[in-house]
């Protein structure tokens, strides 16, 4: 038989069990999101203090063969996806505002709904989409592979600094080739519309719709775009390699890696997104 002491312990042990789990799932994710943010952050400073070896002329070199690979993988031959998806969404845009506005409306408003929807909104959101859908995957599993096979090992020991060869490149490849993104689709979706209005009314002057887009386009807007591209760029860049560099003995986990990079991506620069959109243009 228990005394009531030993049952009252037993009781206490119960309680706290019981509230043991639901505690438990609060606070591991947010023990996590802080334990990931210090590393990717570390990270950054790791890429930035490996700057400095570009004042060696070899090494710089080197480094720009390895950048402009891939600026040209991420950026330059991602030209085709964001174009189709470009044309797509500026046939669907203006083929749905004349559905719904005045033709006398659209063509009086055509650069400002071209800025606020497609120069500040959709071609940032879509352009970080597709570089985390089609480069920022890839490295993630080139990294995994390489720590799989045990290839930083190997480079360590032969006094080749990993950071140099696959960071830092990439820290300094992808804003760059994001902001060209940005640029391709906001061209692409300009040209798809116009044709779009031309076909229904080809007295509509390309070079009116156009000055009236670039009235719209001010310095601000371009720092905030080019805000947008250099730290979702970075971070995209970061946070792929950061998990691909947490594989360690199964090709199970590079799936694994894979899987958390892109989710982490997404919420970061939809957050980079929204918040600099708020700050910027909320009044």
């Amino acid at each position: 038989m228990l005394g009531k002491e030993d049952s009252d312990k037993l009781k206490d042990q119960a309680d706290s069990l019981s509230w043991s789990g639901p505690i438990k799932s609060i606070i591991n994710p947010v023990t996590n999101f802080y334990h990931v943010s210090m590393e990717v952050i570390g990270l950054i400073s790791v890429a930035l203090q490996a700057s400095t070896l570009l004042l060696n002329k070899r090494r710089r070199q080197l480094f720009f063969s390895l950048f402009q690979r891939q600026v040209y993988n991420a950026g330059v031959a991602a030209l085709y996806i964001n174009g189709v998806i470009g044309i797509l969404i500026g046939t669907l845009l203006i083929s749905r505002l004349f559905d719904y506005l005045p033709r006398q409306i659209i063509e009086d408003q055509f650069g400002q709904i071209f800025m606020v929807v497609v120069f500040r909104e959709l071609g940032p959101l879509i352009s970080g989409i597709i570089l985390i859908a089609r480069s920022a995957t890839a490295i993630t599993a080139e990294i995994g592979y390489l720590r799989l096979r045990r290839e930083f090992q190997v480079l360590n020991g032969l006094g080749i600094n990993p950071v140099f060869l696959f960071l830092l490149p990439v820290f300094f490849a992808f804003p760059v080739s994001l902001f060209l993104m940005f640029i391709y689709f906001d061209v692409i979706v300009y040209l798809s519309s116009f044709t779009v209005v031309w076909l229904s009314d080809p007295s509509i002057s390309f070079t009116g719709l156009l000055t009236s887009i670039l009235s719209q386009i001010t310095l601000n807007e371009i720092a905030i775009n080019a805000v947008k591209a250099i730290l979702g760029g970075m971070l995209i860049g970061i946070i792929s390699i950061y998990f691909g560099a947490k594989v360690e003995d199964s090709f199970t986990e590079v799936t694994e890696a894979i899987s958390k990079a892109t989710t982490a991506q997404l919420l970061v620069f939809f957050l980079i997104n929204v918040l600099l959109s708020l700050l910027a243009y909320t009044q």
